[in-house]
Order: structure tokens, then sequence, then C-alpha cells
């Protein structure tokens, strides 16, 4: 048989559509109430299904195709898998299972029922069977699954997306979870991984998400979802769990049956928080967040349960982490790179590579503070879905600021929701500064008072000295002494020129002050004097100089790195708060230009772990292209000369 669409999108049937199976739906039903006039037009749309042939994937409790009906409309048709008989099972044991099934299956009805329509979730049709099989049909989401996603997007070798499109993935995917608490009781999904999460592309395809910082994500597969104030006891306990969720991204309580009070640890909306974080985290780091393959001392495999609960998880390292590998990464992240080119532009002196990917990875690491405080052992010390979301919200908000911040040296916009305004942070900046300055200032008056002083005690103090080959001897001109006591200070400024805001100049200025002041008082111990006492006050004006020109340099580290590296937040509120502060949506940053952007592919050997590569042929440079590459040229250069 075969077939075709109309030009109205109607799909004429003269047998069966190439590439299609027809499918009958018997004893159909819909999950609204109709009137009697509406019910046979409703009930016609669906009994009748073309079923795609390999087009489709595999859910939680069954197999989902692509289906369109008379009409052209795009389905997807869920068939419940019903369990094979295992060997040496009894026909009842099998039986109870085939029946656990059934009951799992309608309680994923149920369950789908609550948040149909509601935007980011699949909208349901309706239910009946397929050759006796039950089966769901709902509404058919175009695109692809998270877990695909993140391979395209990666920026390196690890397979680590860009921090600053985690983060609006994970604040996009937190309002999905926090959508469930409008739930009547509440809603808990229970198994949200990479492969439960979809990015629609039917309206605009993944790139063109990045570019705009807004994803279309839709939440599926609803097998292990329940909600947390169940209307009714007749779905047994044994039923509730008759999924369980994805070890990798699952809590603690979801990976054990041992726990006390576990049935209403399950119906907890801090399952999906953790859950959601662990994904965000795998898009960051490349990774989950933990290990489940380590094994023990005894080289036993360690449980899930006890691998997640021995110890916290481990720090997010993410994309800018490494200096090596930093400018390939933002290669393949335009907006990055333009507010990394725009806080390059702020400064003296251009930041080395290594500093630069210090100063990103200052920022990155508010991301990491929130997927931390998620990733809590405890349920009552995970935040709620609608303040992690703001959370993430406000980091994507403030990235680009917060790359001058880091860069400047000036204290972050907190990402958590009623942290600190801009504005009063640039009131805080303005105070610092005063404080810096007031404090190098005493600091020189202090370094020019001794030199000062010890050139008017010591000019024409009589002394000699003899030294490697080296004799004199005669009166010390006051000049001489001066220069000598400002000489130390004079060469750790220097050598910290272009990086007085940063760790690596404090430290070079420190070693060229430490070094330059053992030199000079060794020569002044090689001296003699003929008073003895002007020998010590010369070593005790030597060492008061020295500690003088450190302090300005300390002045500087101290209010323009250390500080703000302390990291300003409020914890958020934990999981049973019941405000939440509201920030504004993210709004998409402008660029001035965007790169042709190298796709990272996967190539998997037989026994090798993913590695990624990168596919240039999808970069070809437009206008706005070309401006952004000069950008990065520029900025490639000025790393270059910094480093």
């Amino acid at each position: 048989m075969s077939g075709f669409v109309n030009k109205g999108g109607a799909l004429a049937s003269s047998g069966a559509v190439q590439g299609m199976r027809l499918v009958r739906v018997a004893d159909f039903s819909a999950p609204l109430s109709l009137s009697d006039a509406d019910r046979p037009s409703y009930v016609r749309r669906f009994v009748t299904l073309f079923v795609s042939q390999g087009q489709g994937y595999r859910g939680g409790t069954g197999r989902v195709e692509h289906a369109r009906n008379a009409q052209g409309e795009h389905l997807a048709l869920k068939l419940l898998s019903l369990p094979h008989r295992r060997d040496g099972e009894t026909e009842d044991d099998h039986e109870r299972r085939v029946r656990a099934s059934r009951a799992a299956f309608e309680r994923e009805y149920e369950c789908h029922i609550l948040l149909s329509g509601l935007k980011g979730f699949p909208r349901l049709y309706g239910r009946g069977t397929v050759d006796g099989v039950p089966c769901i049909v709902m509404e058919w989401v175009e695109g692809i699954t998270l877990d695909r996603a993140r391979r395209q997007l990666a920026v390196d070798g690890c397979g680590r997306v860009s921090p600053l499109v985690a983060a609006r993935l994970g604040r996009d995917l937190f309002d999905l979870v926090a959508r469930m608490g409008y739930v009547e009781g509440g809603f808990v999904h229970r198994d949200i991984s990479p492969r439960n999460v979809m990015v629609r592309t039917s309206r605009l395809s993944l790139e063109q998400q990045v570019d705009e910082g807004v994803f279309d994500l839709y939440l599926i597969d609803f097998g292990s979802s329940a909600e947390s104030e169940p209307r009714s006891t007749s779905f047994t306990s044994e039923n509730a769990v008759f999924r369980g969720a994805t070890a990798d991204f699952a809590p603690p309580e979801m990976l054990s049956d041992d726990i006390p009070g576990l049935a209403e640890l399950r119906k907890s909306p801090a399952i999906d928080v953790y859950a959601a974080a662990s994904v965000v985290y795998q898009l960051a780091c490349g990774q989950a967040p933990y290990d489940l393959h380590a094994v023990g001392e005894d080289g036993a495999p360690v449980s899930p349960y006890r691998a997640k609960m021995a110890a916290p998880a481990p720090a997010a390292v993410m994309a800018h982490a490494r200096a090596d590998e930093l400018l390939e990464a933002l290669a393949r992240e335009p907006e990055v790179a333009v507010a990394v080119q725009h806080a390059q532009d702020k400064l003296s002196a251009p930041m080395g590579v290594s500093e630069t990917a210090e100063a990103l990875s200052f920022v990155d690491e508010q991301l990491g503070i929130v997927l931390g405080d998620c990733l809590a052992r405890g349920q009552s010390d995970r935040p709620g879905a609608a303040a992690v979301r703001d959370a993430l919200s406000s980091f994507s908000i403030h990235y680009a600021d917060n790359v001058e911040r880091s860069f400047c040296g000036r204290p972050l916009v907190p990402c958590v929701p009623g942290g600190f305004a801009a504005s009063a942070l640039d009131v805080a900046d303005s105070t610092l500064a005063h404080v810096r300055m007031a404090c190098k200032g005493i600091a020189a008056a202090a370094l020019a008072g001794v030199a000062v002083s010890a050139a008017v005690l010591a000019n024409g103090a009589q002394a000699s000295l003899d030294a490697v080959g080296f004799a004199w001897s005669g009166g010390l001109p006051g000049v001489a002494v001066a220069v000598a006591a400002l000489f130390p200070a004079l060469v750790g400024l220097s050598l910290r020129f272009g990086g007085s805001r940063t760790t690596a100049g404090f430290l070079r200025g420190t070693a060229g002050l430490a070094v330059t002041f053992a030199v000079l008082w060794q020569v002044l111990a090689d001296m003699r004097f003929e008073a003895a006492a002007q020998q010590h006050l010369l070593h005790m004006a030597l060492v008061a100089a020295v500690a003088a020109g450190w302090c300005i340099m300390v002045a500087d580290f101290a209010l323009n790195v250390a500080l703000p590296q302390v990291v300003r937040r409020r914890a958020l509120p934990s999981g049973d708060s019941d405000e939440a502060v509201a920030l504004p949506s993210a709004a998409a940053s402008a660029l001035e230009g965007k790169a042709g952007k190298g796709k990272a592919r996967q190539v998997c050997g037989a026994d090798s772990q993913p590695e990624y590569e990168v596919d240039d042929s999808a970069g070809e440079a437009s206008g706005a292209n070309a401006r952004f590459a000069g950008k990065r040229d520029a900025l490639d250069d000025d790393m270059s000369e910094g480093a």
C-alpha cells in the first residue's frame, strides 16, 4: 500500500503508507471530560494511526513510536513492554510481574494527566490497547535528548559544555522541575536524567537556541513518577518503585530500600532537585558527580548508595580550568570569548593564559557552589527548585559582568536569589578602593619616611667594604643610603608590572623583594663601621623599608584578589522554604560577533572512553563570524604576550 500527505497536511491512505504500519487503537479513552457531541470526533483522531518504522526510542516501561493520524498530526504512541517469563519462573510469579507492569503503566498515565497541558511536558491525548497491549497516545516532541545535545555542545576533549550554556540549560531544566510543584499536592518525576530531558528543535535548532540563550526543554518518561500527596492508596508500594531511577543521577534515597521513612522520602521534590543538579553537573564537568564503578578496599564493587553517602560530591571542574585547553574552548564559546576580550581591554596589560583561566574558573566556581548545595546527601539540606532556577538565572545574566569583575579583581555579583545587586557591589567596590588607596598611601609614606630618616642618620658615617675583590672605604652618602632602602621595594613593584591585581603578580613581586633584601642584608653585614650602632640602625631601617614596600603589594593583593575571592554568597533556601525570591528572567546577551563554531563529534573506540574531535566544516565565516574571528585573533595575541 502507498499513501501521501496532501497540501492540507492530511494523510491519505490507499493501503499502507510506505515505511509505516497501520495500527488500530482499541478501547480508546480520553484523559479529559468530553461532551457526547464532541467525543466521537475526538476518538476518531486517535484510533487509526500510521506508525513509522524504526523511528522511536525505548522508554522506561515501554517503547515510544512516532505515529501520524489521518489528519497528518505527529503523535507518540507508547506501548507497554510486558515482561517475558524467566527460566524457572512459575506461572504465578510471572503473572504477578505482568500485573505489576500493567499497574505501573496505569500509574504512569495517571501521573502524566496531572502535567499534560503545562509547558515543557508532552500533551496527553488518551489511552487504549493495541492487540491487547496497553498504550498511551501523546504529543510527539521533535528534538534530541540532552544526552545527545551535550555531545554536540562539548567545547573540550572531556565533553564539557560551556559553563554559561550549562547554567542556562540548568535554569530551564529547574524551571520544569519547579512547574511540577504547581500540580495540586505536588509531583515528583524521580528519574530525571539526560535521556529523559529533550531539547525540542522543531522551532529553533539547537545551535539557534544556544545563540538565543534560552532552551525549549521537555521532560519526558513518567514511569517512575509519583504524586507528593497521592489521592488514593490503591497503588501498592511495590508498584510505586516498579522502575528504579538512573543511578548516576539519582539521590541516595532512591538507591536503597533500607532507609527509615523511605516511602515519604521518595515523595519529596528534593529527589528531582538532586537529579537535575546531577544532570547539570555532567553538562559542565563532562561526567556525573560520582564514579559508580569504584571498588572498595576488598576489591568488591561499592554500591551506588554507599558511594554517594561516603563523601560529598567532588568539586566541579569545568571547561576553563585547564590553561592549555582554554583557547580551544573559547573558540567554541563566542559569547564568553567576547566577554574575555572586553575584560582584557579594561586592563593596563593583558592577562596571560594561566591567569585568564584562573579568573574564568573563579566565575565558574559559583555554578559549582550552587550544584554542590543541590547534591547534599540530606533532603532538608537541598534548596528548592525555584531557588536554584533563580540562582542559575542570576549566574547567566551576570556572567559577562562577573568575568570583567574577576579580571579587575572586583567582588562578583552573587548568583543567588536575593543576593546583592550589582549597584550595591559597585558601592562596596568604591569603598574598597578608598581603603586600598589609604593602606597603600600609609605604606608608601612609611617607606619614604624610613628612607629619609636612614639617609639623614647615616649620612657621612665612616665605613668600609671588602668583599669579592671589591674594596671601598669612606663616608656613606645619604642619597646612596636612601636609594638602598628604597631599592627592594622598587624591584618588587616593578616585577609585578601588568599583574598587580593577580596572584602571579603578587608572587613575582614578593620574590623579587625577598631576593633584593637578602642581597642588601648580606652587603650590609660585610661592611665595617666605626660605630657598631650605625650598622644595627641601618639593618633596622632596611627591614622597615622592605616591610613597608611589601605592605603596598599586600594591600593590592588582599583588597583586589584575596578578599574578592572569598565567596560572598548567602545560603540558598532549603527545600522546605515556602518563599522564593523572584529574579528577572534571563535575557540573551547580545554578541558583537559569532564565531564559526567547530562542532565536537564523538569518536569512540571499542575499549576506550569517548573522545571528541573538532569538526570545523560547520564554521564558515559570515560577516559577523569574521568580526569575531578578528577579536579572537587579537585575544590570542594578547594572551600570548601576557603569558
